[in-house]
């Protein structure tokens, strides 16, 4: 129990310490994107906003999970549940506000471009879209 909250507690700073990152690099007239629940419902915000929200939304969880976790409510859970469901539910978390901080950025991430050899023939229909260059209007 003490390592899930720790580990949660080393993700929650990963958050921080991205949104700092960001904080630098972003341009100032970022739009950074906040996901309420599915593709179609997502806010754009300011950069300051975005930056603030994602760790905020972060902390809240780890709140409340590490409390549900630790309290008599999990007494009856199978101790791995209540080892793992805090550290899993903010890397999830995580992935998603890089992903956001990448889209913010207006860029695709450096390790998912293709070769020039893998892209797509123009001439040819794309069967399916990657949602990050659907977001940035960069459909081939």
């Amino acid at each position: 129990m003490v390592a899930a909250l720790a580990v949660g507690g080393l993700l929650l700073a990963m958050m921080i310490a991205a949104s700092g990152y960001a904080a630098v690099i972003l341009p100032a007239d970022a739009r950074i994107p906040l996901h309420l629940g599915s593709h179609q419902h997502v806010v754009l915000v300011s950069k300051r906003a975005g930056l603030v929200s994602w760790p905020a939304a972060g902390a809240v969880l780890y709140g409340i999970l590490g409390g549900v976790s630790a309290s008599s409510l999990a007494a009856d859970w199978v101790p791995g549940v209540r080892d793992v469901l805090t550290p899993a539910v903010l890397v999830v978390m995580l992935g998603f506000q890089v992903g956001a901080l990448v889209l913010g950025a207006g860029e695709e991430p450096r390790s998912v471009r293709p070769k020039k050899s893998l892209r797509p023939d123009p001439r040819r229909p794309v069967p399916f879209a990657c949602p990050v260059l659907v977001m940035t209007g960069k459909v081939p």
